[in-house]
């Protein structure tokens, strides 16, 4: 006959394999991308079938990124929101979070000009 001990190694079990199974697939929803902007601009999302207008920020990409399988090197045009794209400045450097889930892309940080 099985005792609480029993069932508790098993929920925890249970939990450690949820939990490794979580982090796996969030590692492949989501990515950190560094770059240099070289153009703002404008462009088109469709939403529920819908056309609508969004701001765009293109980045020269200064790191390999395995998620979405981009290499470095290459320019991608990322949407953007407002407050993102009043933020950044041509030529500055940006880090993205780009996720599978959201339909723009998020500044996450921009070094000052002084830093190196």
């Amino acid at each position: 006959m099985a005792d609480w001990r029993d069932f508790t190694v098993l929920f925890c079990m249970t939990l450690v394999v949820l939990g490794a199974v979580s982090l796996a697939f969030s590692a492949q929803t989501f990515s950190i991308v560094k770059g240099k902007v070289v153009e703002k601009g404008v462009g088109v999302l469709e939403f529920d079938g819908k056309p609508r207008l969004t701001n765009t920020i293109s980045v020269l990409i200064e790191n390999d990124d395995r998620v979405f399988d981009i290499k470095r090197g290459t320019v991608v045009k990322y949407p953007v929101t407002e407050q993102d794209v009043q933020v950044v400045e041509i030529g500055s450097d940006v880090e993205l979070f780009v996720s599978s889930f959201k339909a723009t892309a998020r500044v996450l940080g921009q070094p000052s000009p002084g830093s190196a």
